[in-house]
């Protein structure tokens, strides 16, 4: 990904010499498709849709991202069809790898040919794209696309990464199953273990307020085998940097924050911040942290028995790489404990990117029709309309406990960006896990890089934020 945006970079400087060297007027849609009645024609007019895919997946015969033969995929075949013959158009849908399309994009965009109307893929691509020029802003084709529908297209926390300056750049299909959710790090909870140790389960102490940071590390001494003086059966298993990131946010501290003068800070120099700083050491250095494994791949030990609870992104668990779903007889879901800080019960996730997000070329002759199009494509399925449907749907097609559908998309609609596409950010929310510093001390030693980062790459995020939802106020 760090390579991408190298690339972005000296493509941009291209594309500046090229928009310097364009006429400079201004752009100016004409959407004249229209039926009478006001419904939309667009003649028969051929659509791109360039669509990425993780390349582990591609060569699986898919529909929109859901695999062939599947119920979501013949929904969405038929929304296809349905959709093609109300605006009377052909969409031209190209598969492709997700890490080569977004150069390909670049490179075909900067050079004055047309690749593509619409595309979509992993969001920090996008972002990227937004940043030269290359994609139109949402608020352009408003007529056409409610992209406020937070519900519909996803919440202003989710889409942080694709706001730049002045717009909104990308959205997703928030009530399409599966591929809608990208998020990290729900616990998975390997309830055969629970039931053969005799143990609380987690959901139980989440559903009573009781998941805290006491009591998770109550269990992190309790959940564990040692034989001979080797673990034999961890109680987690999660990456020091998922660790550390969710601990943080588990006290409702925020990357990015606002002050009381409106100023934007960076939250994790909060006294709440700080706690849960302070309290993620003393557990994962404390007289239970050799009961957390943070090397294994957390897939594997959950699905071998080796740990009762893992921490991994909502990609393994459901849809075409949802190892957990389709391979583990009986799990659960849980979100990370909170802190003292937040309500009982406070669910937050974090995202490095949405997969499967969608933006529109400038190279397009229509926009418009393009908005109109993947408007009518995304709206709900008629069988699940509501994410009240959803969570039902997915407790009985995923899950063994509609909890788990519930915080399942709690944690995914309170998602955090953690800013992993703009190092040193990212590893700034979790290398404070030290046993050997302070967290004054490491806060103090960063807070230099850390507000320059902050200007340089989240302001103009902040700005898109404001200049979509603050106009007029």
């Amino acid at each position: 990904m760090k390579k991408i945006a190298k690339l972005l970079i000296v493509v941009m400087l291209f594309s500046l010499i090229a928009t310097a060297c364009a006429e400079e007027s201004e752009e100016v849609f004409d959407l004249e498709f229209e039926r009478s009645g006001g419904e939309l024609d667009l003649e028969g007019r051929t659509i791109v849709y360039e669509f990425g895919m993780d390349p582990a997946v591609l060569d699986i015969p898919t529909c929109l991202g859901y695999e062939m033969d599947t119920q979501f995929a013949d929904l969405a075949l038929a929304r296809l069809k349905k959709t093609q013959s109300d605006l009377n158009c052909t969409l031209d849908i190209r598969y492709t790898n997700n890490y080569n399309s977004c150069r390909q994009f670049v490179a075909a965009s900067t050079s004055g040919m047309f690749m593509c109307d619409i595309i979509s893929g992993i969001s920090d691509m996008w972002a990227d794209v937004a940043r030269i020029g290359m994609l139109v802003g949402l608020s352009e084709l408003e007529d056409f696309i409610d992209f406020r529908n937070e519900e519909k297209w996803g919440h202003t926390s989710m889409l942080e990464v694709i706001y730049y300056e002045d717009d909104l750049y990308g959205i997703v299909p928030m009530l399409w199953p599966e591929i809608s959710v990208t998020f990290g790090s729900p616990i998975v909870i390997n309830e055969n273990l629970i039931a053969t140790l005799g143990e609380p389960d987690p959901r139980d102490l989440l559903e009573n307020g009781q998941w805290t940071w006491d009591t998770f590390d109550d269990c992190l001494g309790r959940y564990y085998i040692e034989e001979a003086g080797t673990v034999k059966q961890y109680s987690l298993t999660a990456g020091t940097g998922t660790f550390g990131v969710m601990f943080v946010l588990s006290n409702g501290s925020h990357y990015i924050e606002y002050d009381n003068s409106g100023e934007m800070v960076c939250g994790f120099y909060s006294n709440e911040a700080m706690k849960a700083m302070q309290k993620g050491i003393d557990i994962f250095y404390g007289p239970n942290g050799h009961t957390i494994d943070s090397t294994t791949d957390v897939t594997t030990a959950l699905l071998g028995d080796k740990t009762v609870l893992g921490s991994l992104g909502s990609s393994n668990i459901i849809g075409i790489n949802g190892k957990i779903a389709k391979q583990m007889d009986n799990f659960g879901l849980v979100s990370w404990p909170c802190g003292p800080d937040v309500e009982p019960g406070y669910i937050v996730g974090q995202h490095a990117n949405i997969d499967n997000c969608i933006s529109f070329s400038r190279m397009s002759d229509n926009p418009e029709a393009c908005a109109a199009v993947i408007n009518a494509l995304y709206e709900p399925f008629e069988e699940y309309p509501t994410l009240d449907s959803l969570i039902d749907l997915m407790d009985k097609n995923y899950f063994f406990d509609r909890r788990d559908a519930e915080v399942f998309y709690k944690m995914c609609f309170n998602s955090v960006y953690n800013y992993f596409h703009y190092a040193p950010m990212y590893d700034f929310m979790h290398a404070w896990l030290s046993p050997t510093k302070a967290v004054s001390e490491y806060l103090e030693q960063n807070k230099g890089v850390i507000d320059e980062r902050m200007n340089e790459y989240a302001r103009a995020t902040m700005n898109g934020i404001k200049a979509v939802w603050d106009e007029g106020n």
